[in-house]
């Protein structure tokens, strides 16, 4: 096996996992792309296409329609945007666990400005991570888990400020690290059985209603644009209009409908604030602020390199990321 094929499989395999296909299924469609190049010849890119692409028509193939339907564009559902959330508050409170641990010991004085304060900051941080893990489909919950991020961190840092700082008692520190491996451990099981729910006429939407969960799912759901999914509902009203038929008459569960639609307009393109190369270049932002205001109050030297590391690491990506976009020169005269 060539690197290249090797490559092509590799993120083949990531962009499976992205669509929620399970290992089982990954593993009996990469072992028919192997069989497929070794018969004819051709590279996995040749025969298939980019991973991704790839990756969503198997989704489209082997996951019943009912299932995709209660899935975002992303290929995740519900409950794996909330798996989501779950991973980056584990690793948050890990993180947090260690760096306390290294700077202050294994002990942690209790007072009523830490309490109130760390209370708070858990209800930022898992708010922060569900906005996060809904921005991809521009869910209107990702506004309300933001709004209610920034009030609770807003909160927490009048508390750590001005409430009481009389000690009474002390905490464990490895006992936030054990939460924060918790919650990372609660976030990797896997869920038991299907997530999706039975599209039963009960479960539909009322005739009148129908028309209005069409573009909310066809722009939250499937990623469409505003524009396109009015457009969409608009020839959606006007055959209904001109059969006189109802929607489920016509067009079935509106679940169903918008996938259908929502696969006939090809793949999304990505939100801006969601790719890659914007999120490094945020994070780096943050990270040389950070690492400025920790030279100049003359901070921990261990929170120094931490920081150093990770503006490092950011730029990495970030410059991985760019050159990966930079069209090839062709050298042939």
């Amino acid at each position: 096996m060539t690197d290249l094929t090797s490559r092509w499989k590799a993120r083949a395999r990531l962009a499976l996992a992205g669509q929620s296909v399970d290992s089982a299924t990954a593993d009996m469609v990469l072992d028919e792309v192997d069989l497929h190049c070794a018969q004819s010849g051709e590279t996995p890119e040749d025969a298939f296409g980019a991973p991704e692409e790839y990756a969503a028509a198997v989704a489209r193939d082997r996951i019943p329609p009912e299932e995709r339907a209660d899935r975002h564009w992303d290929g995740l559902t519900r409950a794996d945007q909330v798996s989501a959330a779950l991973a980056q508050t584990g690793v948050a409170v890990l993180v947090a666990g260690v760096c306390v641990w290294v700077g202050d010991g294994t002990m942690l004085t209790v007072t009523p400005a830490g309490v109130a304060g760390s209370a708070l900051l858990g209800v930022a941080i898992p708010s922060a991570c569900l906005t996060a893990a809904l921005a991809s489909s521009r869910a209107r919950g990702a506004v309300r888990w933001g709004a209610g991020a920034v009030a609770a961190l807003l909160l927490s840092a009048g508390a750590f400020t001005y409430l009481p700082t009389d000690p009474h008692g002390r905490l464990p520190v490895p006992a936030l690290c054990a939460l924060g491996v918790l919650l990372l451990w609660s976030a990797a099981r896997d869920k038991p059985g299907p997530d999706h729910k039975e599209l039963t006429p009960e479960s539909q939407p009322l005739p009148e209603n129908w028309l209005v969960e069409l573009p909310r799912l066809l722009e939250e759901r499937h990623g469409l644009s505003r524009s396109r999914a009015a457009e969409l509902t608009r020839e959606a009203a006007h055959h209904l209009t001109a059969t006189g038929c109802s929607p489920q008459e016509e067009f079935g569960p509106v679940e169903l409908y918008a996938l259908q639609l929502a696969e006939g307009q090809g793949v999304p393109r990505t939100r801006w604030w969601m790719r890659h190369d914007v999120q490094a270049a945020a994070l780096a932002v943050i990270l040389v602020g950070y690492l400025v205001t920790n030279l100049a109050s003359a901070g921990p030297a261990w929170q120094t390199v931490l920081a150093a590391v990770a503006l490092a690491t950011e730029l990495a990506l970030l410059t991985v990321s760019l050159l990966r976009k930079r069209p090839a020169v062709s050298t042939a005269r």
